[in-house]
């Protein structure tokens, strides 16, 4: 096998071969190019992650190999074209092979059978996540986040470099656009153009004026964001010697072609520059530096805020609490709380980036970056999760308003968050972060500020966030990812729970495909299901879904655990139980009688009253059959609901408390009658309904 170095020199000159860009344009063509009608499907994005396709970064490092040099725009024949495109794929496949190949000692035999030799730890393997990992944020997601991540910086982006980053929101959203239409005729024009014309080039191609009129912008504004993010005339991408250097084709995403026409070959790319790049230029900057660092903390901090805001509510969230004991100095600090019921949500945002070193494969930088970026968040966060617990601390806000602590959090969830896209961050989470056993607090979610953007639309009440985030920190161990939209997808599609008797999973990236056509649909406007088919449709209409929505956004201790408990269930557990409900509710308005329904899960078990009773009376008569059913069960855990004839909640209730035995309850329960938990015979959908209707069961209460 041939060296990585090798490879890539040869790729550097085969991208400087005159009309490569050509070629480019094609392989951008070919590999970025989502086509559907009326509706975009999962089918249409599927291409985009096929294994023959060139990722970003690749097509990245062709472009940033082609700008080293004055690039040659001539015609080359078709069959140069295809030489072209066919050799630098056969290149990137090699150097992938190459890279992924690296220190084949590290996985010898004699160093496997280590107890706790992990190869993964080691740089040289890291380089290949850290380079083809999938990418954490969407583009949309960039573009629309820039302004608000530059706010605080608007003067001096407005002074030093003329740009107001609204303007180049509108630049990022109206070229892409002006991309897709200039493509699509570029391919109509083709129609009448001899063969050894054929290129894709012009419909990558635009000029500032054109662009303005699409925006509605004056051209000078549109004009100054085009040139800051064009790569310089006099830029011969020097530093690019080797695939882990910096490559300034990243941060200068337009590419000049003549003195007015501007091409752009990767709509994500410029999305990406719009924001990351600005900071760099204010990094350059000695005497603004410092401002712009806190500037970028401040922003992670308020954005994860008003995130969660969206979920739980104002009055539930916190910035900057201070966590003091008496009037002593303060015990610790969190950037974001919380707090829900019985439940907490630690976040500590974070921006530090991998820096240049760490991406070239230098173990100590690596671990030194993540400690910096996550493990010492964590850290932190885990301290301030374990204070909560203590009933002689007090909660403060920086400016002065004071928290109250209702109670003590059963659980609290520690969430660390970096502001930028962190590459092989889930990946490297699972490779070194150090956790200790800490008892009511969760194993900590490590994510960005784009994976906790997609969260908080998708699960937008507390009590699906919420599960979400317990599910995550129990089943965490056993899931093998790029990034956190994989797992969120899983979640929404199929329920994040894995059985014991599975080890582990792996989520390739194709299980986001519908996850990224709803977060397309609902924020960029895109045709298509704004929400995946599965938890959140499924049993929208049934008594479960019913049950749900009238507790998901309730902060009693009681809805809480319910509500965990019965999103933790599975498809023919919740099948089961709308019947029970049905059956039960059915014979409540049939004779006006109680009747109730019991299931078992796991450890614990619900059961249901449907009665017209007096709240005091169903009440007691609740409690009693819970008791009695929790004792006769040996269960630590019950639950209680009582639904009034139309399927509403009346009551909840929750014993919680070891078993032990009892000898009131063992005589109470000596002479009972307890029904088996799955002794409900099942409705015909043709049977008479029991209510007494004398109509069919399917046309009357089935679907009550």
């Amino acid at each position: 096998m041939r060296s990585e170095q090798e490879i890539f020199d040869d790729l550097a000159a085969l991208c400087l071969s005159k009309g490569y860009i050509h070629a480019l344009a094609n392989i951008c063509f070919r590999d970025n190019v989502v086509r559907f009608k009326d509706e975009l499907r999962p089918e249409n994005l599927a291409p985009l992650f096929s294994a023959s396709r060139l990722i970003r970064t690749e097509v990245t490092t062709l472009i940033g190999l082609m700008i080293r040099a004055p690039i040659d725009f001539s015609m080359p024949s078709q069959e140069t074209i295809s030489d072209y495109v066919g050799r630098s794929d056969a290149l990137l496949d090699e150097l992938h092979r190459a890279m992924s190949g690296a220190r084949p000692d590290l996985f010898a035999a004699a160093n496997l059978k280590g107890p706790d030799f992990n190869p993964f730890k080691f740089g040289d393997v890291l380089r290949e996540p850290i380079f083809y990992g999938g990418e954490s944020a969407y583009p949309f997601q960039y573009r629309d986040l820039a302004p608000r991540k530059y706010r605080a910086d608007a003067d001096w982006l407005k002074w030093n470099k003329g740009i107001d980053m609204d303007v180049g929101r509108e630049v990022c959203r109206h070229a892409a656009e002006l991309m897709s239409d200039g493509l699509a005729d570029t391919l109509e024009s083709l129609r009448g153009k001899p063969l050894t014309e054929w290129t894709v080039l012009p419909g990558f191609a635009f000029s500032c004026e054109k662009l303005a009129a699409r925006a509605g912008l004056p051209v000078e504004s549109v004009r100054a964001v085009v040139e800051a993010l064009a790569v310089p005339e006099d830029e011969r991408n020097n530093t690019f010697t080797s695939l882990h250097e910096f490559n300034c084709a990243y941060a200068y995403p337009f590419i000049r072609k003549g003195a007015e026409e501007f091409l752009l070959f990767q709509q994500y790319s410029l999305a990406e520059a719009l924001y990351d790049t600005p900071f760099y230029w204010m990094c350059a900057d000695k005497a603004y530096s410092d401002a712009a660092l806190r500037n970028r903390g401040e922003f992670t901090e308020s954005f994860a805020a008003d995130r969660l805001r969206s979920v739980f509510g104002v009055g539930k969230v916190f910035q900057n609490v201070e966590i003091l004991k008496f009037k002593g100095k303060p015990l610790g600090e969190i950037d974001v709380l919380v707090l829900y019921g019985n439940r907490a949500v630690v976040l500590q945002a974070k921006s530090k980036k991998l820096t240049l070193p760490a991406r070239k494969g230098n173990d100590l930088q690596l671990q030194t970056d993540f400690k910096a970026a996550v493990q010492d968040a964590v850290d932190q966060a885990i301290a301030c999760a374990k204070l909560l617990g203590d009933p002689s601390v007090t909660l403060r806000c920086k400016n002065g308003t004071a928290v109250s602590l209702a109670e003590r959090p059963r659980t609290v969830f520690p969430v660390t968050v970096v502001a930028d896209h962190y590459p092989a961050l889930a990946f490297q989470a699972r490779q070194f972060l150090c956790l200790g056993s800490n008892e009511g607090i969760a194993t900590p979610l490590v994510t960005d500020v784009f994976a906790l953007d997609a969260i908080t639309e998708m699960l937008a009440t507390p009590l699906r966030l919420l599960s979400y985030l317990s599910l995550r920190s129990r089943f965490g161990d056993k899931l093998m990812m790029s990034h956190e939209h994989t797992v969120l997808s899983y979640h929404l599609k199929r329920n994040l729970w894995i059985k014991s008797d599975i080890d582990g999973i792996l989520l390739e990236d194709d299980i986001s495909l519908d996850l990224d056509i709803a977060m397309a649909a609902r924020r960029d406007g895109v045709p298509g299901v704004t929400t995946p088919d599965g938890i959140l449709t499924r049993f929208a209409e049934t008594h479960f879904g019913r049950i749900i929505a009238g507790i998901e956004d309730k902060p009693s201790p009681v809805a809480i655990d319910l509500g965990l408990m019965l999103l933790e269930l599975s498809e023919d557990t919740v099948r089961d139980l709308n019947r029970y409900v049905d059956r039960a509710l059915a014979m409540t308005v049939a004779d006006g009688q109680l009747h109730d329904a019991t299931i078992g899960v796991a450890a614990t078990g619900l059961t249901i009253h449907c009665s017209n009773l007096p709240v005091e009376e169903a009440e007691i008569r609740l409690r009693r059959h819970c008791e009695k059913r929790k004792y006769l069960e040996k269960a630590d855990r019950w639950f209680g609901l009582t639904l009034a004839p139309d399927g509403s909640i009346r009551l909840a209730a929750e014993l919680n408390r070891p078993w032990k035995f009892d000898p009131s309850l063992e005589a109470a329960c000596a002479g009972a009658s307890m029904r088996p938990m799955t002794d409900i015979k099942k409705i015909g959908r043709n049977d008479p309904c029991p209510c007494g209707s004398g109509k069919k069961y399917k046309r009357c209460c089935l679907g009550r």
